[in-house]
């Protein structure tokens, strides 16, 4: 009756009427050909109360974990206390102590390092390789300089060997080896 008086969608009455059922609020009972729905205070108040005596036996179950875990607190704070006292605290300050002497003996051995991997201008050792490489190219340079000088000299003196001898032993110095000119450089890495 009520969609036609008030004009609302019989859908969805229909729908409200199912969702009150599913939840227990109302009954239905289906006399004839149609449906009846009832409720009754006193079952709503029965099952406020089934709750609050559910909620009642949650708490206390709840309380008492926690006063069982106030307990097992308190007795291993004091079996901490006792072990203190029996000599927990030597063994930590045993401990604390050989901490120190590790730290100490770390920073020794980082200021070891520190010493190995640099010179005594400051220069680390990735920096000393970048100036090998760098001196390796320039004394290549001044080599194949020194060749073609060498190639200039022969010229200049007409292909006569004692003539280049004695200017390579003039300008070599203790460079020089005989028969050969300037002594090679040996690199090693």
């Amino acid at each position: 009756m009520l969609p036609s008086v008030a004009s609302i969608n019989g859908i969805q009455v229909k729908d409200y009427i199912q969702e009150l059922t599913d939840e227990g609020k109302i009954r239905v009972e289906k006399i004839g050909s149609g449906n009846w729905y009832w409720c009754f205070g006193g079952d709503e108040k029965q099952e406020r109360e089934r709750q609050l005596s559910q909620l009642r036996k949650d708490v206390e179950r709840v309380e008492a974990s926690l006063e069982r875990a106030r307990a097992e607190l308190a007795a291993r704070r004091k079996q901490q206390d006792k072990d203190k006292r029996d000599g927990g605290e030597d063994e930590w300050m045993e401990l604390m102590g050989s901490k120190k002497r590790l730290e100490e003996e770390r920073s020794q051995l980082q200021s070891q390092w520190t010493t190995v991997t640099t010179t005594g201008e400051g220069k680390g050792v990735g920096l000393m390789r970048e100036e090998v490489k760098e001196y390796r190219q320039r004394a290549q340079v001044w080599t194949d300089n020194i060749y073609v000088l060498e190639e200039f000299v022969r010229k200049l003196a007409g292909g006569d060997r004692e003539i280049v001898q004695a200017v390579q032993r003039e300008c070599y110095g203790e460079e020089y080896v005989a028969g050969e000119g300037l002594c090679e450089l040996v690199w090693s890495s």
